[in-house]
């Protein structure tokens, strides 16, 4: 690959747009907070801190490498420590380039600075700034595929179970790849003296994490709560269903549209440009659409044609192109919106000329619909926002005022209430206060199978219930029995701004 610029503008460019994409990705560590998924790793982080042990002591329905790994990035790093928010973001944001980075070397061979600030903004898009699982599947199946490029073929191995490790539907991905290797590892039955160091000692520190951890010792609730089939989703509802229409016949279309493209004859470079038309559209749409993207499982299922079309022995996209797939299996968000911009860049890597438009245009269109759509959160175009200082864990952020607000009388009730439990799912809060006393940091029944036996154990704790909140979670698949519970048995102590003060007489 050979993406340059003419040299009397190319550097100067490239300088500018470098400087403006990492004060860009400054900004997003700090910017807005949510009291819904951002404390939801951390809160985790911080019950592992106090002795808490997976599974026995917390309820967790996802294999538990994920925790294991932001535990360990975290170890010396208490969650009550003030930054303690803002140091998982800068590390999220690390471990995002870390992951860019492994896609041009399975793309392009060489990496290019250039290329990895526009692979980076491309992958984060505006997902929110925070430790997740799928964005762990992604990162260590990424580093499986580097290794399955360089034929270390047991480090492979070591990565897929890793990766398989970090949530259920990267199950899928880790034994498609493995059929590759043991096929390999047939044919080749020689190993690579540096593969069989690197995979042994992961190997090892894997088997030691079971044990530091005590998975082995709680092997039992580890299987019932990550192998429950009674909270299980379909898999078609979660895997195929987002890529195809509500209507059948729409469907068919699209399929027919599909199978028609692949086999009718027409240049590539007739694609080229419609992607080079689609892709500033795409960015640029959720600006006039309250933030949200559209026909990205489309696309994505045209570039899986396109690359199939022009590019077959690019055996490095399909295989991203089946990582994409399966990190989108979920129960909620099912777009593939990490890969597709960067595959779109792929397939356009001989129309370098562009190359600085669709970083500018990527690089401005983020940082607008993170200004104007914050997640779960109030744009700073139409609230009051102020930097936190002096309080635990989320200090040095940039929130809205009614967040800040909310965070600080939070505080408050826990000084007036030590045994005080926020609901319904609330783990900022449970981080702010480094209290943990539920099996559960988001009370949907969904993540809280044991929800009826801890409410049974919490008799005499206090509830302060966001009923403004409560809303969301009072019916349907998020829904949180344990907070509708509460508010049926226990008695309304007092009102606050934020929350309703629940308690026995």
């Amino acid at each position: 690959m050979n993406i340059t610029f003419k040299e009397h503008y190319r550097k100067p460019i490239q300088y500018i747009l470098g400087i403006l994409s990492i004060i860009y990705l400054s900004f997003v560590c700090i910017y807005s907070v949510d009291q819904f998924d951002l404390g939801f790793i951390p809160s985790i982080v911080g019950r592992l801190q106090q002795g808490q042990e997976m599974y026995k002591d917390f309820d967790y329905i996802r294999p538990f490498f994920t925790l294991i790994f932001w535990d360990s990035l975290l170890k010396w790093i208490p969650a009550s420590s003030a930054y303690f928010i803002l140091i998982c973001r800068i590390l999220f944001v690390i471990q995002c380039f870390a992951t860019t980075l492994i896609f041009q070397k399975l793309l392009f061979d060489k990496i290019r600075y250039e290329i990895s600030f526009l692979f980076v903004i491309c992958f984060m898009h505006v997902f929110p700034i925070m430790p997740w699982h799928t964005v762990d599947g992604i990162f260590f199946g990424a580093i499986s595929l580097y290794f399955y490029k360089r034929k270390w073929l047991l480090s492979t191995l070591v990565f897929l179970g890793i990766t398989a490790l970090t949530k259920q539907s990267f199950f899928i991905f880790s034994f498609g790849l493995s059929l590759f290797v043991f096929r390999d590892l047939f044919i080749k039955r020689t190993l690579i003296r540096k593969d069989i160091i690197v995979s042994g000692i992961s190997f090892l520190l894997l088997i030691f994490a079971l044990f530091q951890y005590h998975i082995i010792e709680n092997f039992a609730a580890f299987w019932n709560l990550v192998f429950n089939t009674s909270i299980a989703s379909s898999f078609y509802d979660s895997s195929i269903a987002p890529y195809l229409f509500s209507s059948k016949w729409q469907s068919a279309l699209l399929i027919a549209g599909l199978v028609s493209i692949y086999f009718i004859k027409v240049k590539k470079e007739i694609f080229e440009y419609i992607l080079l038309i689609l892709f500033p559209v795409l960015i640029i749409y959720p600006l006039f659409n309250n933030g949200g993207y559209t026909g990205i499982n489309t696309l994505f299922l045209l570039l899986a044609v396109l690359f199939l079309k022009y590019n077959p022995q690019e055996k490095n996209v399909f295989f991203l192109l089946f990582l994409g797939w399966t990190s989108t299996i979920s129960w909620g968000a099912n777009t593939p919106t990490f890969f597709v911009f960067i595959l779109m860049i792929k397939f356009l890597e001989d129309k370098t000329r562009f190359f600085w438009g669709l970083w500018l245009v990527s690089l401005s269109s983020f940082l607008l619909i993170r200004l104007n759509y914050p997640y779960f959160s109030e744009s700073i175009f139409s609230t009051r926002y102020v930097f936190a200082k002096d309080i635990p864990a989320v200090s040095g952020l940039l929130m809205s005022e009614k967040e800040y607000e909310y965070i600080k009388e939070s505080e408050n009730l826990e000084k007036e209430y030590p045994n005080i439990i926020f609901l319904p799912g609330s783990p900022l809060l449970d981080v702010v206060n480094g209290k943990y006393l539920d099996r559960a940091s988001w009370e949907m029944d969904v993540e809280y199978p044991k929800w009826k036996t801890d409410l049974s154990k919490l008799d005499a704790n206090i509830f302060a219930v966001d009923e403004k909140k409560f809303i969301l979670f009072k019916d349907g698949f998020y829904k949180s029995s344990f907070t509708v519970e509460v508010m049926k048995k226990k008695k309304i102590i007092k009102k606050t701004k934020y929350f309703v003060i629940y308690g026995n007489d």
